[in-house]
């Protein structure tokens, strides 16, 4: 396979990032954190793609970006704790757990967010659907920021990398699990604030 490369200034890069989405493809592009691997989430032989890619278990969930509360309405079941968790927090490194509405994939648990990073944002939005957004790394390994890592480990294993340089180190988004008040992982925001939105 041959893996394109497009600088994230590039005016074109959310464009040619879309245009491989719709075709089923995979795409490296960077977040507010670490850098994220992207596919069409609604999409279940590119969800496999990603499986295979980062060599995880297809049990486990994998966390999906959407633009706004109108997209996750169409696919996410939303109740009156997540709205007021998403107008608090989203956009930001929140990604809540809950019940999917229209998603075929099985890997896809509902776990999702609307990213801050201007790029990511605008890439879910020229797109109009899901897009998924787990870190771009091996299964078990640690989130990668430095763009010739990205490089070394990806090229040839996916169709396009939106090399933004080397992101500075973040915590990962807190994922939160909506109808069991409970945090899956620690990240920027802690389960004392999201617990405040709600209780």
């Amino acid at each position: 396979m041959k893996t394109e490369i497009i600088k994230s200034r590039n005016k074109k890069a959310i464009v040619f990032a879309s245009a491989f989405l719709k075709k089923g493809g995979l795409v490296i592009y960077p977040t507010e954190t670490c850098y994220g691997l992207g596919a069409d989430a609604t999409n279940l032989k590119a969800v496999k793609k990603i499986i295979r890619v980062k060599g995880r278990k297809s049990s486990k969930f994998i966390p999906i970006i959407i633009s706004d509360m109108k997209m996750a309405e169409r696919y996410i079941v939303l109740n009156n704790d997540i709205k007021k968790l998403m107008r608090k927090f989203m956009p930001g490194p929140l990604t809540l757990v809950a019940k999917k509405k229209r998603m075929k994939t099985k890997t896809l648990l509902g776990g999702f967010r609307i990213p801050s990073n201007k790029l990511a944002l605008g890439l879910v939005k020229k797109f109009g659907k899901p897009v998924t957004a787990t870190s771009a790394n091996i299964s078990d390994n640690k989130p990668i920021y430095k763009i010739k890592e990205i490089k070394r480990v990806f090229l040839g294993r996916v169709d396009l990398i939106i090399d933004a340089g080397s992101l500075p180190r973040k915590r990962p988004s807190t994922v939160f699990d909506v109808s069991g008040r409970k945090i899956i992982r620690k990240g920027r925001i802690s389960k004392k604030d999201v617990l405040k939105i709600i209780d």
